[in-house]
């Protein structure tokens, strides 16, 4: 196995030193640091981002030619992490401990090292792995709220309280895919400069958000209403046919048999972790992928709705500007004024 120890002094020390351990060069712009995995290593990305409100999002693809371990100490700052995997495998241990914790695919796990305590993500070989984390500073975290700490509910005060270090948490469990679709939003993002870091530090929030939500239901032990695996697995694939064929989806019927389940169950699906049909989650995914095609201003309306599978300008235009607030051609000609 591959190991690296890495000695934060700061937050922003993370790519950096990695890419120092790794001999590789690094990149950097307006906070966002990203690192290619060297050919010797095996191949992939590894970005990060901190922002003043304490909160650090991290995401890696990659697949490695052996297992690595990045161990990870931060003598001055007390950071919990919670870890998403969205596919393949990771492990998490704390210092030499033997036991180890592990999560794949839709799994996530709650972190926090104690006080001058290492941490270690370890990462298996020969696997696709797609994985992001938020790492907090409880201390600075803190500072942004505009309430008393003890106002949280008992779970969460736990979890954000503890600045000194003084108890471990491992806590794991199940995301949910609305969860999973936020990471693909910044996955995908087309943004660039400052509108894409702030695009980036509000659906950090989001995620978190949902993470703290899915986190209590299970705390509380809910989840008598949640779907079944093979359910998730059926949404799971008519979202990613939806996304690789977003100008020709097919019918509800069409999705359901790639899915593998009828019609009425692919429905329920739909409706319990998106709140949404089946054709309103079409209709939103073409709608946001046209709103980014329209922005980036090298398309034009008739072109949008062609590429989209629309089925005609005046439909596109309507539901755009019920969902927008204003048309497509203003958007297009960068007269934001809605009128």
């Amino acid at each position: 196995m591959e190991n690296y120890h890495l000695k934060l002094n700061d937050v922003d020390d993370f790519i950096p030193e990695l890419a120092s351990k790794l001999k590789v060069d690094f990149s950097e712009h307006l906070g966002e640091f990203q690192l290619k995995i060297p050919n010797n290593i095996g191949e992939g990305s590894i970005s990060g981002i901190n922002f003043p409100n304490g909160i650090g999002f991290y995401t890696y693809h990659c697949k490695l030619q052996s297992d690595l371990s990045l161990r990870i100490s931060q003598p001055f700052i007390k950071p919990i992490r919670f870890i998403y995997c969205v596919s393949g495998k990771v492990e998490s241990r704390f210092d030499d401990d033997e036991n180890l914790i592990k999560i794949s695919d839709h799994e996530f796990l709650i972190t926090a090292p104690k006080n001058n305590e290492t941490h270690s993500i370890i990462f298996s070989k020969e696997k696709n792995i797609t994985m992001c984390y938020l790492e907090i500073d409880r201390l600075k975290f803190q500072q942004y709220f505009s309430f008393d700490l003890h106002d949280l509910e008992p779970v969460f005060y736990k979890i954000f309280s503890d600045i000194d270090g003084l108890q471990r948490i491992s806590e794991t469990g199940s995301f949910s895919l609305k969860t999973a679709d936020s990471i693909k939003e910044i996955q995908h993002c087309e943004l660039k400069g400052f509108p894409r870091i702030n695009f980036i530090g509000a659906k950090a929030l989001e995620i978190l958000s949902y993470m703290l939500a899915r986190f209590m239901k299970e705390n509380d032990r809910f989840g008598s209403n949640e779907i079944k695996e093979k359910d998730r697995k059926a949404i799971e694939a008519a979202v990613k046919h939806i996304e690789t064929n977003i100008s020709k989806t097919g019918t509800v019927a069409d999705l359901a048999q790639i899915a593998g389940v009828n019609t009425n169950k692919l429905q329920e699906g739909f409706k319990t972790v998106y709140g949404k049909t089946v054709n309103e989650y079409i209709r939103d995914i073409r709608l946001t992928k046209s709103l980014n095609m329209l922005t980036s201003g090298n398309k034009n309306v008739s072109e949008v709705v062609y590429e989209l599978g629309l089925s005609s300008r005046s439909y596109f235009s309507k539901i755009f500007k019920a969902k927008y607030g204003i048309s497509p051609r203003k958007v297009l000609s960068g007269n934001t004024e809605k009128k």
